[in-house]
């Protein structure tokens, strides 16, 4: 769940998780007087433009949902084990070979 914080000298909404409630994870701010609306979700790579506030903010929520569903894939994944260089594999044949002769 996002918090919201609208800074009343920029206008700028910061949006923050109840996990961390001071460092942001995002922001939707006015181009210009009238819109369009830039947004940015700093925990993924996701940004845009939005034509007003509710589309900008919606589009960034969904960005973190997805980062974090990602972030949750990622941590349920086992790490594959390390593969041996094709020089390591050449030398471990070689040794293979050279071990077993008389």
């Amino acid at each position: 769940m996002l918090s919201k914080s609208r800074c009343p000298h920029t206008g700028v909404v910061n949006f923050f998780t109840q996990a961390d409630p001071l460092l942001s994870v995002g922001s939707v701010a006015a181009m210009g007087v009238a819109g369009p609306y830039v947004w940015r979700c700093y925990v993924g790579d996701e940004s845009g433009l939005a034509p007003d506030m509710p589309l900008a903010e919606a589009h960034l929520r969904r960005a973190f949902a997805d980062s974090a569903e990602q972030r949750r894939e990622g941590a349920r994944r086992r790490p594959e084990p390390a593969r041996q260089s094709r020089a390591a594999a050449y030398w471990q044949k070689l040794n293979d070979v050279n071990c077993c002769r008389p």
